[in-house]
């Protein structure tokens, strides 16, 4: 079933179903979200019900010719999720457009480990409850005078339980510059730090991993670790793998072997594995490995 548009209690909505486990097209998606936005302009100038955003920063101080680390926190209601870089089988990630200052320049997203959302035929990948999406900012090397720094950025995004609400965010934040601070530790410090812990990291050194893809799976092997309790691949390009297909793992030894269905639309060899795995739920590597057929 297409995404479409309902209306309840006066509110507008778009629905994005799926009657498999294909990705919503993306072609489709836009034409539905161009109608919403173009029907309900007024009211998508503030965020939707069940998603509150602010732009928020860690505490320090502006320095010329420094990195800046800002972010954009959701805080969603009970049931309600967005989407990773990869939203899985519907969705879309949230996106962002900065308004800045001269010669200060802005980076993208970076994504904490993502979550495993909806049940079979479709499964989403994205995140629930409190999520910060950090970005870092490069100021110039000089800054003109004292005055703290006006931040201004426009977040698109889609907010989703069983149905989904496009949302537009224009956000503001002023920082000080390094002899303006008060002194007092950011209220945000804390949660900077643990988004920090939950970004995905290098593969350690001990850790190795190949992948071969027969004619039905693609099988990740790794080598030099005992296996987990809880293990989970989510690959960083749609179309890859059926997302709501079993993971199944085997283990002998050291060598753990982790079995994932191709997507019954991939038709060619693939020649790279890129994603994040994620083990026991508290630690994410990224990954990117030669795909061998085997």
């Amino acid at each position: 079933m297409p995404p479409g548009i309902v209306q309840q209690n006066g509110v507008q909505y778009l629905t994005l179903h799926s009657s498999s486990s294909h990705r919503v097209s993306s072609h489709f998606l836009a034409l539905a979200l161009a109608l919403f936005f173009v029907t309900r302009a007024r009211a998508q100038a503030q965020p939707p019900p069940a998603a509150h955003v602010q732009l928020i920063w860690d505490g320090n101080p502006i320095r010329p010719g420094h990195t800046l680390w800002v972010g954009v926190l959701f805080q969603l209601d009970p049931g309600w999720h967005i989407y990773w870089q990869n939203p899985g089988d519907s969705g879309e990630p949230p996106k962002i457009q900065w308004k800045l200052p001269p010669d200060f320049h802005g980076g993208a997203f970076l994504w904490p480990r993502p979550i495993l959302l909806g049940k079979a035929p479709v499964r989403d990948y994205g995140y629930a409850g409190r999520v910060l999406l950090m970005t870092p900012l490069q100021t110039p090397p000089s800054l003109p005078d004292t005055s703290p720094v006006a931040l201004v950025a426009s977040v698109g995004y889609i907010v989703c339980r069983e149905i989904c609400i496009p949302g537009k965010a224009d956000l503001t934040l002023s920082i000080p510059q390094l002899g303006q601070t008060t002194g007092q530790p950011s209220p945000w410090r804390k949660l900077f730090q643990e988004t920090r812990a939950q970004l995905p990291h290098p593969l350690p050194p001990q850790l190795k991993v190949s992948a071969t893809q027969t004619s039905e799976n693609i099988v990740l092997i790794f080598e030099g670790a005992a296996a987990p309790e809880e293990i989970r691949f989510f690959p960083l390009e749609p179309g890859v793998i059926e997302n709501a297909a079993p993971q199944e793992l085997s283990s002998i030894g050291k060598v753990m072997r982790l079995t994932l269905k191709k997507s019954e639309h991939l038709t060619k060899q693939v020649p790279a594995l890129k994603g994040v795995i994620v083990l026991d739920e508290d630690r994410a590597y990224e990954i990117s490995v030669p795909v061998k057929s085997s």
